[in-house]
């Protein structure tokens, strides 16, 4: 890939300490002969509300929307166009791209990526494979797509489903692609009620694409897949299970061992 190749990265940040040690740490966007438009967005009540706001700034048809706590090795952005590249040739009408995805069956989780707390995880792939929806930790769009997050759905969570069920839904495929990336983030013990009001507003808004596989959790008619998930962590509680959070580190690269 050329230095030179356009493209824009957008993050949603409530920390600037931890995007300036995690995504803009990254050592292709460090570099300042690159020529990447970067697009930060602030105090913003949505992810969504952010993202489209940085669609309309975006300079480039490629778009990525990068958590602020997330670290891109050397080669990740060689790794990305060799798979757009390949997209473009043989499923020209892609909608998202990620590193991280899930489909009905994929019980690891499609592609490789490391999260702090978790470690490595995901199976290995060698070229674009086809999933239902992505994980928010990146997501990869064209403006030219038309595309866009829904404004209506609040907090920042399952974003990245919504916009992968809306690809589908105008008749486009997303892939998870090999581009491992590490995740340094402060791990997640418990769900926050903001994701419930999330998980409430995916389920009725997409009722007739239910089941719908997430890289979280599944979201289904009766809820099984949130309920056996709550039951775990009760249980755990019970029987005095401790549960120990993982912590951000200061240099992401550490995390590579």
């Amino acid at each position: 890939m050329n230095k030179n190749d356009k493209l824009t990265i957008v993050a949603a940040v409530n920390n600037k300490d931890v995007l300036q040690k995690n995504l803009l740490f990254s050592p292709e966007i460090l570099d300042e002969s690159t020529s990447y438009q970067v697009i930060i967005k602030e105090n913003y009540s949505s992810a969504s509300i952010a993202y489209n706001s940085a669609i309309d700034e975006s300079k480039n048809d490629i778009v990525i929307f990068a958590h602020q706590d997330i670290y891109l090795p050397e080669g990740w952005f060689s790794s990305l166009w060799e798979s757009i590249l390949y997209l473009n040739k043989t499923q020209p009408n892609w909608g998202v791209l990620g590193c991280y995805g899930c489909k009905e069956g994929s019980t690891n989780g499609v592609g490789k990526v490391y999260t702090n707390g978790i470690g490595q995880h995901g199976d290995e792939i060698d070229k674009p494979e086809s999933v239902d929806t992505l994980d928010e930790i990146i997501l990869i769009i064209r403006k030219s797509s038309g595309l866009r997050f829904d404004s209506s759905l609040p907090h920042f969570h399952l974003y990245g489903t919504d916009i992968c069920l809306s690809a589908i839904d105008k008749g486009m495929k997303n892939y998870a692609i090999p581009a491992f990336c590490i995740h340094n983030t402060n791990q997640l013990l418990d769900l926050p009620k903001e994701f419930y009001e999330c998980f409430k507003f995916i389920k009725n808004k997409w009722f007739s694409y239910l089941p719908i596989y997430t890289p979280c959790i599944t979201i289904s008619r009766f809820d099984k897949d949130l309920y056996l998930r709550n039951l775990r962590i009760s249980a755990g509680k019970l029987v005095g299970k401790k549960r120990t959070q993982a912590r951000r580190v200061d240099d992401p690269r550490t995390l590579l061992g």
